[in-house]
């Protein structure tokens, strides 16, 4: 049997099959013999019925699909539309360099655009869709549009409201609850801030609050946010101002992360009681220039408050004496099958583990370069990473990989304890850290750490949990590693989870929050 001519991109098996009531064996042979009649689309990048309707005499040319047609006939000067959101010549004014390489624009969009973030049309925007629905180590925004996010109800680019518009939506919302409670933080990806504001707001309803939730960007946590109350994503369309207005007088407001200073602003302005929860580093916030809006913030009325003692003392000179509440601490359920699982797949071995979205600032290649010189010493050593990886840290990981390194890479987990309870040492290697919560995490397991003396918020605090070293010192960082990792006992493990043990739930946190909104 004849098969399409080739061009990647352009059948997509997992894409076909899911259009299936029931899995076929060749979903290439069922496209050729069924779907392409049925009208089903072999990839997210060529609709089958829109190009029949486009070109009605497709089938006189003599191709047996639709997509053989396309694919024979788009070779230029003019370029066919394999979609309804592909345009060709939007694609090529956009993105010059594919103008000059003479390449098909659908073909370059299906083959290597839409894994490098390009928009295929003014219908849809690449960059805003990853911002509103995909994980941080995501790519392929128009795939996973066409593959679920569409049914979902995601949107392909803004669908700008204004302030009356969102001032309405705001106060409907709002009126139509008992207790109500704005939470705002700066995304929803499955990281500290976020999943702390998650954690927060279950906590707030178990108290008979209704959390409504605003958030600069999207991600994965829209979802069990959404079982919660309703959520406003800003990148959307929503305007912020507008929102804040629309809040009925008394509701108070909470904005976790200094990222959403600006949402802050707005409600301090609009007259409501907000605290801004500041939990970054000074070196971050000064990276990102984000002082002037905690400055702007603190001005229009919100009240700022630190997570721990280091970063109030390093923002004293702009902010003058912040308050400190040290957010708490719920740990992730672990199914018990999940602490066994991981034991086991030790094999009698050393794991080292370290997590985070792996990035410069949190130490990834100083992560590798200590796991290369432990291997060194202890050959039958693994590691593991927790956590997405941003394209530095997995070209990285690719070559550590590639040079025998015994690196795992299991991407952001939602049941972390039973890695972490597998694990000798947890390594925190991050340059700067606002805690980090996956330390306690570790320490909740029993699993001691050792970590750079960089610019870490836990530090003075976590002390009795592991060891610091001064930063750049490599050699002490691995002997320290090493020390723990052959001699800890059952009983210091013990020790440290009874240590940590007061320290863990959100009881304290919340009763400290609400009492600094009274």
């Amino acid at each position: 049997m004849m098969r399409p001519l080739p061009c990647a991109g352009f059948f997509d098996p997992a894409y076909y099959q899911s259009q299936l009531s029931a899995p076929v064996p060749d979903a290439l042979a069922h496209f050729r013999a069924e779907g392409d009649r049925l009208g089903l689309d072999p990839s997210p990048y060529f609709s089958t019925r829109f190009y029949k309707q486009q070109h009605p005499d497709w089938a006189t040319r003599g191709k047996p699909t639709a997509l053989d047609d396309y694919l024979a006939q788009d070779v230029g000067p003019v370029w066919l539309r394999p979609h309804p959101m592909i345009d060709p010549d939007f694609y090529l004014q956009r993105y010059p360099d594919v103008a000059a390489s003479g390449m098909s624009p659908g073909g370059h969009f299906a083959r290597h655009g839409d894994a490098e973030g390009r928009s295929p049309s003014g219908e849809f925007d690449a960059v805003f869709y990853r911002r509103c629905y995909l994980r941080l180590e995501e790519t392929g925004a128009f795939a996973h549009f066409m593959g679920g996010g569409k049914a979902a109800g995601h949107l392909p680019k803004p669908a700008p409201r204004s302030a009356v518009q969102s001032a309405k939506a705001m106060a409907d919302t709002a009126l139509a609850l008992n207790n109500p409670i704005l939470l705002a933080a700066h995304d929803a990806q499955e990281a500290g801030v976020p999943l702390l504001l998650l954690d927060l707001a279950r906590d707030l309803a178990k108290r008979g609050f209704s959390p409504i939730f605003v958030l600069q960007d999207g991600g994965p946590l829209v979802t069990p946010l959404r079982r919660i109350g309703t959520v406003f994503v800003l990148a959307e369309g929503w305007h912020a101002a507008g929102l804040c207005s629309g809040v009925p007088a008394g509701v108070p407001v909470i904005v976790s992360s200094a990222v959403a200073a600006p949402m802050a602003e707005a409600s301090a302005r609009a007259g409501l009681r907000t605290l801004l929860l500041v939990h970054e580093m000074r070196g971050y916030l000064e990276a990102q220039g984000l002082i002037p809006a905690l400055v702007d913030a603190q001005r229009a009325g919100a009240r700022l408050i630190a997570s721990f003692p280091r970063m109030a003392e390093a923002l004293e000179q702009d902010l003058g004496p912040l308050p400190v509440v040290r957010p708490g601490v719920v740990l992730p359920v672990t199914p018990l099958d999940e602490f066994r699982l991981r034991r086991r797949s030790r094999l009698g071995r050393h794991m080292f583990i370290g997590a985070g979205h792996a990035d410069r600032r949190k130490g990834f290649d100083l992560f590798l370069a200590a796991a290369h010189e432990i291997a060194t010493q202890l050959p039958q050593a693994r590691f593991v990473w927790l956590g997405a990886l941003d394209p530095w840290a997995r070209q990285l990981a690719g070559q550590a990989q590639a040079s025998g390194l015994p690196l795992t890479l299991p991407g952001f987990v939602a049941q972390p304890l039973g890695w972490y309870g597998a694990a000798s040492v947890y390594l925190l290697t991050s340059r700067e850290d606002a805690g980090p919560t996956t330390l306690i995490h570790a320490a909740a397991t029993g699993t001691p750490f050792v970590g750079y003396a960089a610019d870490i918020g836990l530090q003075g605090i976590a002390d009795p949990l592991g060891r610091f070293v001064a930063s750049g010192d490599q050699p002490g960082f691995v002997a320290a590693a090493l020390d723990f990792a052959r001699s800890d006992t059952p009983r210091a493990r013990h020790n440290r989870r009874a240590l940590l043990r007061p320290h863990l739930g959100l009881a304290r946190y919340c009763d400290e929050l609400l009492s600094a909104l009274a």
